[in-house]
């Protein structure tokens, strides 16, 4: 059955291609030699592309995170590190169940960072938080179209759990956790005024020269692909221009091949940098409580002392004070 099928799908599309093509074409004419010269071009790349495909199969693992290094760490800030209480690159060997744990469970993860970032009071939550807010897919090209995002329209105050649970798992696609990480770790910077660490340059620049060329890698190898197929289909009657088909398509998959493995690399990379990061986000939040200026500082600053701010502000440090005993400090 499926053999009659596919029987008449071909002769279909072969005879489109009689009724559309000129003769010259169907027969391969005179192009037979320029095909086979294309077809043994091709069948001498094949194998090395194939085997580059083959020798690279560790970027589509964890062994991938190294590459970090390759790139720059950007320039140095003030203070060193972005301010974070512990390096992200230590969080491994500092903190490893809590890496491990953000690692593994990437959803639950980030559901819980969310959560402490609005201090156990979900009132505060909208959908992405509004960082997210605005046109997105075909509405940036055509207002009015799918899908342009409106952060607190969508009655998140009525189930805000619900809607959090969803936002880490399947509202932004395959890339749900990390839109949420990405959400996350804005939120913390602008809450503690901190800047980007050294490794998080790295991998952002890391996975950006990746992304750029798995996608030039998938465009490159579906165009060699369709252009083989059309090739074997209009010069059906030729012999080069099927070989040169068949050796088209091969180097067309050994592309995406490549491709398919730039994507998992990817995938590995951002899944390690998320749980290092997340893991120092949660560091920082229990030990990186910013000190608040004591209140003498401000009365200083109103101006010359007199005997009713010396008062003021003697009171106000003695409870300045208090607070942090309590606290610890």
């Amino acid at each position: 059955m499926a053999g009659r099928v596919l029987g008449g799908v071909e002769n279909g599309v072969n005879g489109v291609v009689d009724k559309c093509c000129c003769e010259c074409w169907q027969q391969g004419c005179g192009l037979d030699g320029c095909f086979g010269t294309c077809a043994d071009t091709l069948e001498a790349i094949n194998p090395v592309m194939e085997y580059i495909a083959d020798l690279i199969w560790f970027l589509g693992s964890p062994l991938a995170f190294p590459l970090i290094y390759c790139f720059d760490k950007g320039p140095d800030t003030e203070p060193p590190g972005g301010g974070w209480q512990i390096p992200m690159i230590q969080t491994p060997l500092r903190l490893p169940i809590m890496c491990c744990a953000f690692t593994i469970c990437a959803p639950c993860g980030q559901w819980y960072m969310r959560r402490r970032l609005l201090d156990g009071d979900m009132t505060k939550y909208k959908l992405w938080q509004g960082y997210h807010d605005g046109p997105h897919c075909m509405a940036r090209r055509c207002p009015g179209a799918p899908i342009t995002i409106e952060a607190g329209t969508y009655g998140e105050d009525k189930c805000p759990e619900l809607f959090l649970c969803a936002e880490v798992t399947c509202l932004g696609g395959f890339w749900s956790v990390c839109c949420s990480y990405n959400v996350n770790r804005r939120m913390i910077k602008e809450q503690r005024n901190l800047g980007d660490d050294p490794t998080e340059v790295r991998v952002n620049k890391c996975i950006g020269f990746f992304s750029a060329l798995a996608s030039k890698l998938c465009m490159l190898g579906c165009c060699v692909c369709i252009s083989s197929r059309l090739i074997g289909c209009c010069a059906n009657d030729s012999a080069g221009a099927q070989q040169c088909s068949g050796q088209g398509v091969r180097a067309g998959n050994a592309c995406r091949s490549c491709a398919r493995t730039c994507w998992r690399g990817i995938w590995s990379v951002k899944m390690i940098a998320m749980g290092c990061a997340s893991a120092q986000m949660n560091h920082e939040l229990k030990e990186g409580k910013p000190l608040a200026s004591p209140p003498i500082k401000k009365a200083m600053d109103r101006g010359a002392p007199t005997d009713e701010t010396n008062t003021e502000a003697g009171d106000d440090e003695d409870q300045w004070w208090n607070e942090k005993k309590k606290d610890g400090y």
